[in-house]
């Protein structure tokens, strides 16, 4: 081979993007397996005077990974595990509303039975002139209905951070707080709502699950003390 075509190589070496050489060393990583001899040529740390040396960092990472992986199944473990108590719960709550054949006893079975079986704090059950002009029974007050109505608009549960005027009207707590909200649908109107707070703004997030006050609402709807 000629000088030139040496000198020509060696400024080709010299230009090489080091990001490339790594990334074909990441898409064969058994590259240096089938050519030892080129780790005498290479400059590695190996543990000297503070370094450390590529298998030590190796299994450093792995370490890291193998806990971080550990924490996300515990976080998953113990996502089901509150879903499974959230499921029980609703569960025997269900079955407790559909005992009842009259609609006196549908809210305050609601009520206690959700501080009973999620130990909730704030508890809410009202019914909307909507619903309580056809059941007959007790609606919100005027100045409940000004505040809770505008946040049913859309037909869909809401949960998050609420001001001190909506947790008053909701569980007569002049503060602000959080809570899960669900309205309860008939025949395309809200005839009334459940909802469950806290004093603590942070408890009830927006990006939190509404699923099983949703159903708890659709169970309260279909009991036939409340279709008629």
């Amino acid at each position: 081979m000629s000088s030139d075509s040496n000198v020509a190589n060696l400024r080709e070496v010299e230009n090489l993007d080091p990001a490339l050489v790594e990334q074909y060393l990441r898409e064969h990583p058994n590259f240096l397996r089938h050519r030892a001899e080129l780790l005498t040529d290479l400059e590695l740390p190996h543990g000297d005077a503070g370094a450390v040396s590529l298998v030590e960092r190796q299994v450093s990472l792995l370490r890291e990974r193998n806990i971080e992986m550990r924490n996300r199944l515990a976080s998953l473990s113990h996502t089901a595990q509150h879903n499974d108590r959230l499921f029980e719960g609703t569960r025997a709550l269900s079955l407790e509303l559909m005992d009842h054949t009259d609609i006196a006893g549908v809210a305050s079975s609601f009520t206690r039975g959700v501080k009973k079986q999620f130990k909730v704090d704030l508890c809410a059950f009202k019914w909307l002139p909507a619903g309580a002009d056809r059941l007959g029974v007790e609606p919100a007050t005027d100045a409940e209905c000004a505040v809770v109505e505008p946040m049913l608009r859309r037909h869909r549960a809401l949960s998050g951070v609420l001001r001190a005027e909506e947790m008053k009207a909701l569980f007569g707590v002049d503060k602000e707080g959080s809570a899960a909200v669900a309205p309860l649908v008939s025949e395309g109107s809200v005839i009334g709502l459940i909802a469950v707070g806290n004093e603590d703004p942070h408890r009830y997030q927006s990006d939190d699950g509404t699923l099983f006050l949703e159903y708890l609402a659709d169970v309260i709807v279909r009991l036939p003390a409340v279709r008629g």
